[in-house]
Order: C-alpha cells, then sequence, then structure tokens
C-alpha cells in the first residue's frame, strides 16, 4: 500500500509542475534602444612635415542623441596592422586630436576611441598619417648668391625656405651651383657645383657624403663646369652622373644597400662625348647619347663598358645612327613594365632642328617621332624644353619668351613674354597632371619663380602666371621635390 500511495504522490506532483509550466508567464521585460555611436571625419589619411600640427576634429554620431557624457582615447603607432598584437601610445584623451608632430618621418596608425560613460558602448575610428620631413614637397631653386651655392624650396604651402643645406650643417657651400636631383628611394639628394659634389638627407638636408668619396677621382680639380645629369635605374642596380662629356657609374641603392655609398667609378672609358642626360630604356639597360658619334650608346646591368645601341634601321630613325647632336630632352610618362617615354631636340649639321623620340618596354627600345620642327619662331635659339604628358606638346623658352609647339600640327605660337632683360633659365613640367609648368627666370643675378597653370588647350590660364617668388640667386636650375611626384 505504501508504494501505491508513494506513485499516487509523484503523479500529482508532476500534474501540479505540468500545469505551472503551461500557466501563462506574466512577467514583464523591458527593452531599451542601444545608442550606436560613430565618429565620422572627412578625411581619414593625412600628410604632415615633421614639426608642423595635426588637427582632426571628428564629428560625434548617435543614434539616439541625448545628454550622455563620453570619454575619448587618441592612440597611436608605428606599425602596419591594427591587431590585438599592436602596441599603441596614448596622445590625448580629448574629443579633437590637437597634435604638434615630432614623430620621425615614416607612417603611423592613429586610433580614435570614444566610449559612452552610461552604457559602456564604444566606436572606433581608425587614421594613416605620414610625416614626412620639413623639406617636403614643392619645387627645389638651384640658384647662387654672392659665391654661395644654395638650393631653396618653395614647399607646396608656398612657403619658402632659404638654403636649408646651410641651415643644417652650419657651413656653406662655396662656388656656382649646377643642379639637384633626388634618388629614386626618395631619401637623399644629389647636389653639384664647380667645386664639388655632395650628398644630403632629403627629410632633413644633413650632409652624408662630399667629393671626396663621391667621386675621389675628382677630388683634386673642379669636379665640373656644367650642370650634370644624375640618375638611377628602374630596378636602382646602377646609378650615373653624366657631366662635361663622361659617363659615373655606381651601385644602386635599392639593390645594393650600404655598397652604395662606396664611390663612383671614374670616367667609364670610350672614345664618346655624352650629352648629359639618362635614358633608362629598359629595365636591364640604359642609354646615353653621344655627341660626338651622333648615336645612342648603353650600358648593360651592372656593366662598365660602354657599347652602341642596337640598331633600328627600320625605325623612324636608326638609333645607332642618328646622325645629329642633341640639344635637349624631357621624360614623358613612366611605369615598371613601359620603362620610359623620352623626347629629344636634336640639330643637324645646317642648324635645322628635329623632335624624336623613343619609347621602352621590359624587352626592347623603339624610336618613336621623327619630325623637323617646322613653322615654330625662335626654335633655333630655344635652350630649355619641356612636354606634356597629356597633349602632344612640347613648350620652349628662347631668351624672354615661351612657345608651345603642337606636334601634330608641326608649328608654335607664343604664349608669354617675360619683361625685357629677363632671361629664362629654366622651365619644368608638373610630370604627374601636366596642369602646370614652373619657370625660372634671371633678372642679372637675381633669380624669380613663377607658377603657371595650364588649360585644356595647353595654354596658359588668363595668359598670365598665378604665383611670383622672389629673393633668389641667379637661378641654374628647378627641380621637382621628391614627395611631391612631380618630375
Amino acid at each position: 500500500m505504501r508504494i501505491k500511495y508513494f506513485a499516487i504522490k509523484c503523479l500529482i506532483a508532476c500534474t501540479v509542475m505540468l500545469a505551472a509550466a503551461c500557466h501563462k508567464d506574466k512577467q514583464l521585460f523591458e527593452y531599451n534602444p542601444i545608442n550606436n555611436l560613430k565618429l565620422e571625419t572627412a578625411d581619414s589619411v593625412y600628410t604632415v612635415a615633421a614639426l608642423d600640427s595635426l588637427i582632426i576634429s571628428p564629428k560625434l554620431v548617435e543614434g539616439m542623441p541625448g545628454n550622455e557624457e563620453y570619454t575619448y582615447l587618441w592612440q597611436i603607432s608605428a606599425s602596419d596592422t591594427y591587431d590585438s598584437n599592436t602596441e599603441f601610445t596614448p596622445l590625448a584623451t580629448t574629443k579633437d586630436l590637437r597634435l604638434y608632430v615630432e614623430l620621425s618621418p615614416g607612417t603611423y596608425r592613429i586610433i580614435a576611441k570614444v566610449t559612452s560613460n552610461k552604457t559602456g558602448i564604444s566606436a572606433l575610428a581608425r587614421y594613416t598619417l605620414t610625416v614626412t620631413g620639413i623639406y617636403y614637397g614643392g619645387w627645389y631653386v638651384v640658384n647662387t648668391k654672392n659665391g654661395i651655392a644654395r638650393v631653396s624650396l618653395i614647399r607646396t604651402d608656398d612657403e619658402v625656405f632659404d638654403n636649408p643645406m646651410e641651415t643644417t650643417n652650419d657651413k656653406s657651400y662655396p662656388g656656382k651651383a649646377l643642379g639637384l636631383y633626388a634618388y629614386e628611394d626618395g631619401g637623399t639628394l644629389a647636389f653639384f657645383t664647380d667645386q664639388g659634389a655632395y650628398l644630403f638627407n632629403i627629410n632633413d638636408w644633413l650632409e652624408l657624403r662630399n667629393t671626396a668619396t663621391i667621386l675621389p677621382g675628382l677630388a683634386t680639380r673642379l669636379p665640373f663646369k656644367s650642370t650634370p645629369a644624375f640618375s638611377t635605374t628602374i630596378l636602382g642596380y646602377d646609378q650615373f652622373i653624366v657631366a662635361d662629356g663622361g659617363v659615373y657609374a655606381g651601385l644602386g641603392a635599392s639593390a645594393f644597400g650600404d655598397d652604395a655609398l662606396k664611390p663612383f667609378s671614374d670616367r667609364i672609358n670610350g672614345d664618346y662625348e655624352a650629352f648629359p642626360g639618362v635614358f633608362s630604356g629598359n629595365l636591364y639597360t640604359t642609354h646615353f647619347y653621344d655627341n660626338k658619334g651622333m648615336k645612342f650608346v648603353q650600358l648593360g646591368y651592372l656593366d662598365r663598358t660602354m657599347t652602341t645601341s642596337a640598331a633600328t634601321p627600320s625605325g623612324a630613325f636608326d638609333m645607332a645612327n642618328v646622325g645629329k647632336k642633341m640639344i635637349a630632352y624631357d621624360m614623358g610618362t613612366s611605369s615598371y613594365f613601359q620603362s620610359a617615354e623620352f623626347y629629344y631636340v636634336m640639330e643637324n649639321t645646317a642648324g635645322a632642328r628635329f623632335l624624336l623620340s623613343t619609347t621602352g618596354t621590359i624587352s626592347s627600345v623603339s624610336p618613336g617621332i621623327y619630325q623637323q620642327i617646322l613653322n615654330s619662331p625662335d626654335i633655333g635659339d630655344a635652350t630649355k624644353f619641356a612636354t606634356s604628358s597629356i597633349l602632344k606638346q612640347l613648350y620652349y623658352a628662347a631668351g624672354n619668351k615661351i612657345y608651345v609647339y603642337d606636334m601634330l600640327a608641326n608649328s608654335s605660337s607664343l604664349i608669354y613674354t617675360f619683361p625685357s632683360g629677363d632671361v629664362i633659365k629654366d622651365i619644368k613640367m608638373l610630370r604627374s597632371t601636366s596642369t602646370k609648368m614652373v619657370v625660372g627666370i634671371n633678372h642679372g643675378n637675381a633669380g624669380e619663380v613663377y607658377y603657371f597653370d595650364i588649360d585644356g588647350q595647353g595654354r596658359f590660364t588668363n595668359n598670365t602666371y598665378t604665383k611670383k617668388f622672389e629673393g633668389f640667386g641667379e637661378i641654374e636650375q628647378v627641380a621637382a621635390a621628391r614627395g611631391n611626384y612631380e618630375e
């Protein structure tokens, strides 16, 4: 009987529990919407020169605007990643970031975090910061004042630095300034005067090397009499100086690291008179032009023996037998797989001038344009040239005048005249867009620089300049500053 009684109790208990489970739950739950957060800015990528200020002012977007209080945290890292192992350094705890940039040149990652003090909900915003040297972007002005070789910089923001290499190194560089060139790696500058050759750090203008360690064979005499050419090859295996008819070769920094600091070779042997230009025809061969033999010559990968370039008798002209003297050149478009397009102005023995071009690929170089320049006033007296990368146009300067030559129409027209007494010393195209020209002129021993905007037809906008900079010494060259990618 006890067993039967226990079974009945269990049955009753289960029935009660089942009834309770089936009974409607009248408990009330309260659902509150989440106040989603977001930080918005117009830009996420910033470039700032060292010792300048960076300001980022994000807008806080709330899903449910109210009176909540928030905590902010800005952090920075030099790492290329944002993962959990990345080490960040705190910068600020304010809504807006106001930073005096004392960082070394390089790329940094910044994270902004906002957290609700009420709910603990957070939002992140990520930014990329590139810190450049102080002397970054714009145009270098190579000039001489009172017997001192100088390089001034018109920075992209139009601030002018008079002679940073003198300021940084606390010394002057006597002689006549001849030329300045940026290395392909963007880290150093090669500077030449008629009394020396120098290498500078691009960020702070600290002198790294001088004539004795760059060209020791020239250290006992005046290095160069005229503006040299300087360039590294596409792959970075070689670097070349071409001056006073000779070619000098060194190892490239991108391929050989510290070995690139070894001195350049002495003049490469050969019966040639090299025009001051370096033409990287393809990835493994570098061309030069021999004004004595009136032909292209070349050096192969790490080669130090000059040979005649391959003949192209079926092309527009024969590279091994051009038969004309080179007067000037300018580089057009350039890329890794199509190494470069070069335009050349050449002159025959009768004084007539011609426009030629070559285009390089991975494996070969092909002649392109070959035509006599006709219907072009003052072309025989022109000394400086620049080509457009958009239109088939060539600009040239003669005395105080600038002309534009239409390659297709084979004729030129005058587009600007400086005052009498001014002499145009150099013209350079904004290579990345071909929408701006920079012109350096001398008025006696005083130099001035002008910016011209170029319209869709290749003429100067409003027929005049847009900006003018004064106070330089006698200008020899204007050159695009690395980081601006304007060459």
